[in-house]
């Protein structure tokens, strides 16, 4: 049988460090804010673009809708988004923040934040723009070579996404990743 040194392997190396990350972004945002990394997830979009539908939400996560649905409804039921009918089309719901959640959200990038400082401790800058520029270019060959959806403009939360812009102008304009570390 054929050996495989896999804790050296950069696919291997790459997913261990991206659970640790949610791990690490999970805890200090249940401890910090009382909101999951789930519910970062969701927030991230609507702060990109409050009011889209569930389905759009669960397509740019790269989630299935049943995964999404006990999210959302957990969200609801504390007060942190809203779901509304969608009028052109009722068989959607449009998923909107709250002044609650708006509210958070200051304290939710600065978890985001923390996390990064601490995962970038002694690394340069130099290096982490090699580090960021080689796993794009990781991603941009798989998805060349097997379509696997690395394309940052078809899914612009992928991990490879570089920056969020809060743009609702009920939400200040900071920067962050898409899971706030990298």
């Amino acid at each position: 049988m054929q050996s495989y040194d896999f804790q050296n392997s950069i696919g291997f190396i790459v997913n261990r460090t991206a659970k640790v990350f949610v791990k690490a972004l999970d805890s200090e945002l249940r401890e910090k804010v009382g909101v999951t990394f789930g519910q970062w997830k969701v927030f991230v979009m609507l702060s990109m673009q409050d009011g889209i539908t569930q389905k759009e939400i669960a397509n740019r996560l790269g989630l299935e809708a049943a995964t999404l649905i006990p999210i959302i409804d957990k969200m609801e039921k504390e007060g942190l988004v809203v779901r509304q009918v969608d009028q052109a089309d009722r068989r959607n719901n449009r998923i909107y923040r709250t002044e609650k959640a708006d509210a958070l959200w200051d304290q939710m990038i600065e978890c985001a934040l923390k996390i990064r400082k601490i995962a970038v401790k002694d690394i340069s800058e130099k290096h982490i723009t090699i580090m960021r520029d080689s796993l794009e270019k990781i991603c941009e060959n798989l998805n060349i070579h097997f379509n696997v959806g690395c394309d940052i403009s078809d899914t612009p939360n992928s991990a490879a996404d570089t920056s969020i812009t809060a743009s609702n102008k009920n939400l200040k304009k900071k920067k962050v990743n898409f899971i706030g570390v990298t």
